[in-house]
């Protein structure tokens, strides 16, 4: 029986003039939400590169996919390959068009088989690194998601427990010495608890650290993001290849 084609509601558009990959990308392709679209320009661009510049004769490669990954992994895999190989300009547009069609189909099988590729691809593929910026992406989606909700989930304990939320006045002193983070999310805290009648004035520990623990998770997802959106954005790019 064959695999039932996910229903995508939009389409991720890669190569397009200032066009970028987004966590929330990743996270839609890998979960079968967006299918993917070439831009014709990167393409054309391509064919032209790889024909004028290929320096090397053709090789038969087979671009294995670690049994580790989940199937959501896998495919965040592939979509961070494919926008290694249309940034690197140096690749052909046959293992291009291949990921994006399996990434379409929606099957369970994500085999690309043997295809022939350059020495030059094969270096890029070998130092790619899509498989962790892949997996990267999706956790930077959900990561920032669990921030919210770790908030939502804090101010309805703090109503629970009848807690003293006078920890939550904090106030961005400007000169430095503060943490934003921290005061974001007791600003954030305050919105959810303005005008509960059930917050009250017992003294709860755990209640008076939530700022700084959830200032330092929204800090991580910040760094994760930032650097996720580098990673996924940079062209991969061949270098000394190693045959074994």
């Amino acid at each position: 029986m064959a695999d039932k084609k996910p229903k995508a509601s939009s389409v991720i558009t890669l190569g397009g003039k200032g066009s970028s990959l987004s966590a929330a990308s990743v996270f839609a392709v890998a979960n079968g939400l967006a299918q993917v679209r070439i831009d014709s320009s990167i393409l054309d661009k391509l064919k032209s590169s790889s024909s004028s510049n290929r320096k090397s004769p053709p090789v038969k490669f087979h671009t294995p996919i670690p049994k580790i990954l989940t199937f959501e992994e896998s495919r965040a895999f592939l979509l961070a390959l494919l926008n290694k190989l249309l940034l690197s300009g140096s690749a052909s547009t046959v293992l291009p068009v291949l990921i994006s069609n399996v990434l379409n189909a929606g099957s369970k099988n994500l085999d690309l088989g043997e295809v022939e590729v350059s020495a030059e691809e094969v270096g890029i593929l070998d130092k790619s690194c899509a498989c962790l910026y892949g997996i990267c992406g999706i956790l930077d989606y959900e990561s920032s998601a669990l921030s919210t909700i770790a908030d939502v989930v804090a101010a309805m304990s703090s109503e629970a427990s009848k807690a003293d939320v006078g920890a939550l006045n904090l106030m961005d002193s400007g000169d430095g010495l503060s943490v934003k983070d921290e005061v974001g999310v007791a600003s954030d805290l305050k919105v959810l608890l303005n005008g509960s009648k059930l917050v009250g004035k017992v003294e709860v520990d755990a209640v008076s650290e939530i700022p700084k623990i959830h200032g330092s998770l929204r800090e991580v997802v910040r760094m994760v993001l930032l650097r996720t959106r580098v990673e996924l954005n940079s062209g991969g790019k061949s270098g000394e290849i190693r045959w074994g």
